[in-house]
């Protein structure tokens, strides 16, 4: 017997990825089920190729995060006609508990108490554990047994330009990868998680002079930090920010040896790709999104405000101290004891 199922996480996109496990574990439990997923357009290339997922369905930021419900009702009058049996809501936004009531299901699992829901998770459980484990426990009320916590995230073949691949050649397996901005979505901006360009630019210059070369990635909102990098370490870095997507950004980071970065999207997918990573949290918790992987290190910050940032919207800090607390010997040393290390 199968069931059409709705998932809902509109935000962001490394959080809906740390859904994908639960997405697979659903299908598992019965491969005849028909899995579908909403979402916002800018989260949704954590999904892209999803081989567990039936559809997935899009709706453009600011309609979401503007509560703008008359550009929301048509998607909801589409997904009423699926008669969805459960829908399970990675959120405890009462808002999207309330869209998930008008779209209507007999089982609508989500964290908080909100009466839209039908089956109640403490939100306390993104607070105690890793958030892709911590999501699979909205599975419990259906009865779905978890399938671990290990992410599925799909990356897209480019075509490598010459000058890159005379790079990638130059260096061969001495390539480390670098992103040094992040920390801003569709819904809110927390550039306090950024860890700062003369912060890598320290880290670099003690790798380079081990022979390692650079690749740096972001969006194009990050093309100001990877040029002050650039103009400091000149032909030892390749600048690829603002060219490619989430999903051929995984590609290219499959090309490093080590990935380092502040707390943003492209650290879960490096994991999520098995790649050697090391990341600096300072205002985020890295019990919370951190992994206990053996080729994955964080750096939290010492300071004792840190910790400060969760699943809220940042509210600001007007003395963001707790980056500056982490030395660049600090990352350089966790670096060091990875490249020393075979996970192959």
């Amino acid at each position: 017997m199968s069931s059409n199922i709705l998932l809902i996480k509109t935000h962001a996109f490394g959080d809906v990825l740390l859904t994908t496990p639960a997405i697979r574990a659903i299908y598992k439990n019965n491969p005849a089920n028909k899995i579908y997923y909403f979402t916002s357009r800018w989260s949704s290339e954590a999904l892209y190729n999803n081989p567990y997922l039936t559809k997935t369905f899009l709706l453009d930021d600011d309609a979401l995060f503007g509560k703008k419900l008359y550009k929301i009702v048509p998607l909801i009058r589409q997904l009423r006609k699926y008669k969805f049996e459960a829908i399970i809501i990675f959120s405890a936004s009462k808002y999207i508990h309330f869209l998930s009531w008008l779209i209507g299901a007999p089982k609508r699992v989500g964290l908080g108490n909100s009466s839209f829901i039908t089956h109640k998770i403490s939100p306390s459980v993104l607070q105690n554990d890793y958030a892709a484990g911590a999501y699979n426990t909205l599975l419990e009320p259906l009865y779905i047994p978890c399938d671990g916590t290990k992410l599925d995230f799909q990356i897209k073949e480019v075509c490598i330009p010459e000058n890159l691949s005379t790079f990638l050649k130059k260096y061969k397996s001495k390539v480390i990868g670098l992103f040094c901005g992040g920390g801003k979505n569709p819904r809110d901006t927390v550039l306090a998680k950024q860890w700062g360009a003369k912060k890598f630019i320290e880290l670099a210059k003690l790798l380079s002079a081990d022979g390692y070369g650079f690749l740096l990635f972001g969006s194009k909102d990050d093309r100001k930090v990877n040029t002050t990098l650039k103009d400091e370490l000149h032909d030892a870095v390749f600048d690829l920010s603002g060219q490619y997507s989430f999903n051929e950004t995984g590609y290219l980071m499959k090309w490093c040896r080590l990935f380092v970065t502040n707390d943003s999207a492209p650290f879960h997918i490096s994991y999520a790709l098995t790649i050697p990573t090391v990341c600096v949290f300072g205002p985020s918790n890295s019990k919370l999104l951190s992994p206990r992987l053996p080729f994955c290190r964080y750096i939290q910050s010492r300071v004792a405000c840190s910790p400060c940032y969760g699943n809220d919207i940042f509210i600001g800090c007007t003395n963001p101290v707790c980056m500056e607390n982490i030395s660049a010997n600090d990352v350089y040393k966790e670096c060091k004891s990875l490249l020393s290390e075979n996970f192959n």
